[in-house]
């Protein structure tokens, strides 16, 4: 990642954010945001409201040296939020995962001015874990995925943390909607890495249908 581009692109990946979705939280035009990506403009003046945005540093946005996490805050700091984390695996590969009646919790710290940016501040928020490969290269195994389970509208393109029923015990997948006029279906990222996922799945299946949990809004990876 030798280019300003390149680094916004990756931090795009990580949050799970499109670059319209970009634009709209650093308060920027599109086409402003896009030449930045694009290495058209050097896009100085815009860094750090883009940094702040994408939560990153914006020292190592610019130059690409030092951390590209902001250091953890305090439990004090009255800018943050805790949101509650499960340690609650959701399948991305080959086998969903069955829900844990009891899974371990923790909390985990988010700046509350970027929940408001999305509209989902005081929302019922939770973390759960990423495992397997079907939804690389937007989320990576091991991956932390927060998700507003008060919004269960289907749009199309979003991702959803969702239960798939029919087998034993319903299973939790994240996967990518699709919003076509045959009706809604949810597919994998990458399908060829996943061999239960290769087509999209309808939602009102009648052999294993589909319940969406929550809208899936931000995508990390915390070191173990």
């Amino acid at each position: 990642m030798n280019t300003i581009g390149e680094r916004i692109k990756e931090a795009r990946r990580i949050r799970g954010l499109s670059r319209p979705q970009l634009a709209e939280a650093a308060k920027i035009k599109y086409p402003t945001l896009a030449g930045i990506e694009n290495n058209d403009q050097a896009g100085t003046t815009q860094l750090p409201q883009i940094a702040e945005a994408l939560r990153v540093s914006a020292k190592w946005l610019q130059t690409g040296k030092g951390a590209m996490e902001l250091a953890e805050v305090g439990p004090d700091d009255s800018d943050y939020t805790d949101v509650t984390g499960y340690s609650q695996a959701v399948g991305l590969g080959a086998a969903g995962a069955e829900a844990e009646e009891y899974a371990e919790t923790h909390s985990l710290k988010f700046k509350k001015t970027s929940l408001r940016r999305r509209g989902i501040y005081g929302r019922n928020l939770a973390v759960y874990y990423g495992k397997g490969d079907s939804m690389e290269p937007t989320i990576e195994d091991g991956d932390a995925i927060l998700f507003d389970t008060s919004d269960t509208r289907v749009v199309d393109g979003a991702l959803y943390l969702v239960q798939v029923h029919g087998a034993a015990n319903p299973e939790y997948y994240v996967k990518r909607a699709m919003v076509l006029e045959a009706g809604v279906y949810f597919a994998s990222d990458n399908p060829r890495g996943d061999h239960n996922w290769q087509k999209p799945r309808p939602m009102d299946s009648k052999r294993e249908p589909i319940t969406v949990v929550g809208r899936v809004h931000w995508i990390g990876g915390w070191a173990d």
